[in-house]
């Protein structure tokens, strides 16, 4: 357990002035009632990016997730740079690695480590999920 606040707080110190820099942002918009003008501007950076790179040839420089909350009428927007989130990842399995009992892998079968390689897949759609409550877009820039 005290492994895990120590690299808790050393990500922490390393975030900190990397998000005050504007590397990462989350922009949170409330009272949304139609969300469609933000998944329509995402849809043309999607379409821009696959017209550019149809064979998505590249790595990704960053991971960008919009997804809109019908029942609280939000819209939150997120953007990161991979070698932010390489670095997370980087302190987050040095940890995970050091303290006993975190078995993620076994448990949900999924291991997390592959989201370091999700720049390798290049620029483009990654993700679209929607139903009657939510939807969700993310992809790669």
């Amino acid at each position: 357990m005290r492994k895990i606040k120590k690299a808790t707080q050393i990500a922490l110190l390393i975030l900190i002035p990397l998000l005050s820099a504007g590397c990462f942002t989350v922009r949170v918009i409330k009272n949304v009632k139609n969300p469609e003008r933000y998944f329509d501007s995402a849809y043309k950076r999607i379409d821009y990016i696959h017209q550019k790179r149809p064979n998505r040839e590249g790595r990704a420089s960053s991971i960008r997730v919009l997804v809109y909350e019908a029942s609280e009428r939000r819209v939150v927007k997120v953007s990161a740079p991979f070698w932010l989130v390489n670095t997370c990842m980087d302190i987050g399995i040095k940890a995970a690695d050091e303290e006993e009992g975190f078995e993620f892998d076994e448990r949900y079968d999924f291991d997390w480590r592959d989201i370091k390689d999700l720049e390798k897949l290049g620029p483009g759609l990654l993700v679209e999920i929607e139903d009657e409550e939510s939807k969700v877009l993310i992809w790669l820039d």
